[in-house]
């Protein structure tokens, strides 16, 4: 019998996706991410512990990472749900956003609202590291050190590139396929 509720009420939650951020990252945390807080951050494989409406505490010794601009602590020592699509990549295209950008959007857009809380491009991230990767595109930087202890992300802000651990590579690029052939997007 336990079976089948879960069953009924796993299927209620993919018939009615959430259609704001707010609700995916609450939805994130609750249904899908709230027992994978030990395998650890996508770019840095980060433990953390659960704390607030939607985010979590970073436990730093479980992953080597080093804060890089210490103006960031507080934002490195939180959860932040990372659009691995940027949304601003695929709100650019949207008049709303020439009208007014993301904030418009959201208010006048159900489209970009349904793309913004798409839970298969969202990702728990290290809070400086969201800030870090703003809207900069993936790519591979060989001559770029590590900026973030032994946290394998690197990043030059000069052209705008950021690159992740080969491990979540794979990944990066299907959820960036999906969004691509799912909302029929340039992305």
């Amino acid at each position: 019998m336990l079976f089948v509720l879960f069953f009924i009420f796993s299927i209620d939650a993919f018939a009615n996706p959430p259609v704001s951020f707010e609700q995916s990252k609450n939805l994130a945390k609750e249904q899908i991410y709230f027992d994978r807080n030990v395998r650890g951050t996508t770019y840095c494989s980060c433990q953390w512990e659960w704390v607030g409406k939607s985010g979590g505490r970073i436990n730093f010794n479980s992953c080597g990472y080093k804060v890089r601009a210490e103006g960031q602590r507080n934002r490195a020592e939180r959860i932040e749900w990372e659009h691995i699509v940027p949304a601003s990549n695929f709100g650019r295209a949207r008049q709303c956003w020439q009208n007014g950008g993301r904030s418009n959007c959201k208010q006048t857009d159900p489209i970009f609202n349904i793309m913004e809380a798409d839970l298969h491009n969202l990702t728990p991230a290290v809070g400086e590291l969201n800030s870090d990767r703003q809207n900069f595109n993936f790519g591979v930087l060989p001559a770029t050190p590590r900026q973030h202890g032994a946290c394998d992300f690197k990043v030059d802000f000069k052209i705008r590139i950021v690159e992740p651990r080969d491990e979540v590579k794979g990944m990066l690029a299907r959820v960036y396929f999906y969004m691509i052939t799912s909302y029929q997007s340039d992305i």
